[in-house]
């Protein structure tokens, strides 16, 4: 079980990392990639900033879950706030399914679904 939780998140942390620091380096790749599921068009700048102000943190938190992974003293401190970030996504990507806001889509509620199992997986992994 704990190998199994440890090959989790070393893989939901590099995949965080790769996808931020492709996000960095070309911010359009990263707005219309279906994982972030952002869709948007940038029409400017300061719109290229921002994406990348977002995909400079999800590597950050890739790396943080990286460095989590191997530094056990703090460990659980680590998984903790990771499980309460994506518990965080999860639950403002939920929000989003009521009937007066964008309601129910397939793919959301798939990705709302992944969200809900990594806060699980992190959380988990800060127990044990």
């Amino acid at each position: 079980m704990k190998t199994l939780l440890n090959i989790l998140c070393y893989a939901l942390g590099l995949m965080w990392l790769l996808l931020g620091l492709v996000g960095v380096y070309d911010p359009y790749i990263f707005a219309k990639n279906d994982i972030v599921s952002l869709n948007v068009i940038i029409q400017s700048d300061a719109g290229e900033s921002e994406i990348r102000a977002l995909a400079g943190m999800f590597s950050f938190m890739g790396l943080g879950i990286l460095l989590a992974s191997h530094q056990p003293q703090s460990r659980k401190n680590w998984f903790n706030v990771f499980s309460l970030l994506m518990l965080g996504l999860a639950i403002g990507r939920s929000v989003g399914f009521l009937p007066y806001f964008e309601g129910i889509e397939e793919k959301r509620v798939i990705y709302a679904g992944i969200e809900y199992l990594m806060a699980l997986i992190f959380f988990i992994k800060a127990k044990i």
